[in-house]
């Protein structure tokens, strides 16, 4: 299929607006890259300057190594799925897939043959003479998708596809685009704003804020082993615990404490936080890394009190209040928990997460 090559690409608006600022990947054949971040991230726009839709502002972009900054979109080999799937609505399916390959002048048995093929990959080939106002949702993305898999093109873009689906359609499709990736071993850049989309089905998550790329990495990478607070909150479900904590010395042991509780560090993490002996850092753990427990114990346990229980059937999470702060747990559904019940919560501190106050980056 292709490369796609990202080199300091800026993206400035009329007013001096950066919506994308130096971004740089290396996006490799046969890749599922994933942009992720929240509303006004850049994620869209990077991702309709690779397709030509806004022009870049500096920088290059290369597909296949060949630059395209001035390349027309229809003559880059791409193929993007948007948001509102973009059928036309007076036309067939079948019209609608085979749309772009007549404008292309193919042969009419080519035309035929892709979009069978795409139509039996997608399992929609029982909907081809149907317009779209007589498809569901998700029959009208798989049609979208069936149109851009006729292209045959070097490089799948996708903006946001499942967005306007129901959560669990979103899910079977999130499920069916993967099998897609893996069927087609085509490059595949999506845009989400969705976390949980980026970790199921990518090979590689770009994480964005403000124009600007926080991390690149694998899903497991980005989960252990965050670059900074804004990565650390913004992968996982629940978010990440954070808590100010002030690092203190007892003999010759080194303790976070947030005031009513304090919890003892590892050997490593002394070594990491000695230079902090006094100062205020930021600490993180993930609600499924603590564990419940009725009795509170200095070092061990941050003690509160519940305020929500959320009983979620595999789990249940438990909102501890504790004198500053709010912190989430995932715990065995079948231990019996009421609000008000004054509880502790035994992190994994091997797991925790430390962060510079100021610059919020990861302490490692």
């Amino acid at each position: 299929m292709a490369t796609v090559e990202l080199k300091d690409i800026c993206k400035i608006y009329d007013g001096g607006v950066k919506a994308v600022d130096n971004v740089n990947i290396d996006i490799h054949d046969r890749e599922f890259v994933v942009l992720v971040g929240p509303s006004g991230c850049g994620k869209s726009t990077t991702l309709r300057m690779i397709a030509g839709l806004e022009d870049i502002t500096s920088g290059e972009l290369l597909i296949d190594g060949k630059l395209v900054n001035d390349v027309p979109p229809k003559d880059r080999d791409i193929a993007m799925v948007f948001q509102n799937y973009a059928l036309y609505p007076h036309m067939t399916v079948y019209d609608n897939m085979a749309f772009g390959l007549k404008i292309r002048k193919f042969p009419k048995e080519e035309i035929d043959q892709r979009v069978r093929e795409a139509a039996k990959i997608l399992d929609i080939e029982e909907l081809l003479e149907r317009k779209p106002k007589a498809l569901s949702g998700g029959q009208r993305q798989r049609v979208a998708v069936g149109r851009a898999i006729v292209r045959k093109p070097k490089v799948f873009l996708f903006d946001e596809p499942l967005s306007n689906l129901d959560a669990k359609l979103r899910v079977q499709m999130r499920t069916e685009i993967s099998a897609l990736h893996n069927r087609l071993k085509a490059t595949m850049i999506y845009v989400t704003h969705d976390q949980v989309e980026a970790l199921t089905m990518a090979d590689k998550i770009v994480v964005m804020k403000l124009g600007i790329i926080q991390q690149i990495g694998g899903p497991i990478e980005l989960y252990n082993n965050p670059n900074n607070k804004f990565v650390a909150g913004f992968i996982g479900s629940p978010p990440m615990n954070f808590m100010e904590m002030t690092i203190e010395a007892d003999g010759s042991d080194l303790y976070a404490n947030e005031g009513s509780f304090r919890l003892k560090l590892t050997d490593v993490q002394k070594k990491l936080l000695t230079p902090y002996v006094g100062k205020a850092v930021t600490f993180g753990i993930r609600p499924e890394d603590v564990t419940f427990s009725h009795s509170p114990k200095d070092g061990e346990t941050i003690n509160g009190q519940v305020s929500v229980v959320e009983p979620l059937g595999s789990e249940t999470h438990v909102y501890v209040a504790t004198s500053k702060n709010q912190v989430v747990g995932k715990i065995d559904p079948n231990v019996t928990i009421k609000v008000e019940e004054k509880i502790s919560l035994i992190p994994d501190m091997a797991k925790a997460k430390f962060f510079d106050l100021e610059t919020e980056l990861a302490i490692r």
